[in-house]
């Protein structure tokens, strides 16, 4: 089953089902993470604000682009995927979910002229080259998991070698990325 555009609800139409459904809800997104490339926006949704617990959490991470809207307004664009994806996760799904993309259908998204062709989270081959370098400048060797690292550990890892820790984490990322 291929990914249709047309079976998917765009975020504010869901926002907009979840304040009618739950008028006393809240929905919070921060900007947990800016190095003027990479962000990370996190959001909090709960169905009631004066409940003690969030009902869910979830992330979204962009990367600036040379065009498209990430060339302008990434941090926009990445509260809104946060917010999409924390709204599914209280099950305001949209369209049928049973038609959710695959994995390998988003690896195939074409974004105006831009192929994604690896998930978001993986390191890309620069920053994986830069770790190796940072390692050989220390006398280590890469980690037995270097291929299941994120974008994430890979960046705390590198700047771990360059402020002078030569301990190099062994991080375990035993789920697959979605």
């Amino acid at each position: 089953m291929a990914f249709n555009l047309e079976d998917y609800t765009p975020v504010s139409e869901r926002i907009k089902a979840f304040w009618i459904d739950h008028p006393n809800g809240a929905i919070h997104s921060e900007l947990v993470f800016d190095d003027g490339v990479r962000c990370v926006i996190k959001t909090t949704l709960w169905l009631d604000k004066n409940d003690a617990q969030a009902t869910t959490v979830d992330y979204a991470e962009e990367l600036i682009a040379d065009r498209g809207v990430n060339a302008t307004s990434r941090i926009e664009n990445c509260a809104t995927s946060s917010q999409g994806r924390a709204l599914a996760a209280a099950g305001y799904l949209g369209a049928d979910w049973t038609k959710k993309p695959s994995r390998e259908e988003m690896q195939k998204v074409v974004r105006g002229d831009t192929t994604i062709t690896q998930p978001s989270n993986l390191p890309s081959e620069k920053q994986l080259w830069l770790y190796k370098a940072e390692l050989k400048k220390a006398g280590k060797l890469p980690p037995h998991n270097i291929g299941t690292m994120t974008k994430f550990e890979v960046s705390k890892a590198i700047d771990a070698l360059k402020n002078g820790d030569v301990e190099v984490p062994v991080y375990d990322t035993p789920e697959e990325p979605f």
